[in-house]
């Protein structure tokens, strides 16, 4: 439980412009995931007072719930991919060898992105279809296709991020070697 909450990475790799500014786009999409579920979080609470108190909640709360969450998950995936910082079950490989785990590391990455960018694939392709179908929400009638198109960006994001952090670990096994 040392996590750090300082957004400023320090790298071994030297970080050029490009990767700055990868840096900043996912900061930008973290910071607008954020922003969305602290918006959520206000339309929960004011729903919910209005429910309890005066019996009069936020139409659609739930559906709006589910749409913003599912932008707002996406939106973090990719800065938590630069950072390095998913979930790593790291007990079954502490006693290989540094390069064997970094091989590790970067098949691990490889499909992080082969599966961001299927998912972005058919995320498309389902958003074409609600659009196509005019599929939309319950209550509020709200087009499903708009949020889908809202994470497409952010799972082709992540897999750019998996690319960046495979090419740290190639830099820093070059200059290990």
């Amino acid at each position: 439980m040392n996590e750090s909450l300082d957004f400023n990475v320090a790298s071994d790799v030297t970080q050029g412009s490009g990767r700055r500014a990868l840096m900043h786009l996912a900061q930008g999409f973290a910071l607008a995931g954020g922003l969305t579920f602290m918006a959520l979080i206000g339309m929960s609470l004011v729903s919910i007072v209005g429910r309890k108190l005066f019996s009069a909640p936020i139409r659609g709360d739930m559906e709006l719930m589910e749409v913003g969450a599912s932008f707002a998950i996406a939106a973090f995936l990719p800065l938590c991919e630069l950072r390095g910082q998913h979930i790593k079950v790291d007990a079954l490989t502490q006693w290989l060898p540094v390069r064997v785990r970094d091989l590790l590391d970067v098949l691990a990455h490889l499909l992080c992105c082969a599966v961001a960018w299927i998912m972005a694939w058919r995320t498309t392709q389902q958003m074409f279809d609600n659009h196509e179908n005019g599929d939309v929400t319950t209550l509020l009638s709200f087009p499903l296709w708009i949020p889908l198109m809202l994470i497409v960006p952010s799972l082709v994001l992540l897999g750019v991020c998996a690319l960046a952090r495979i090419s740290d670990i190639f830099q820093r096994m070059g200059g290990r070697a």
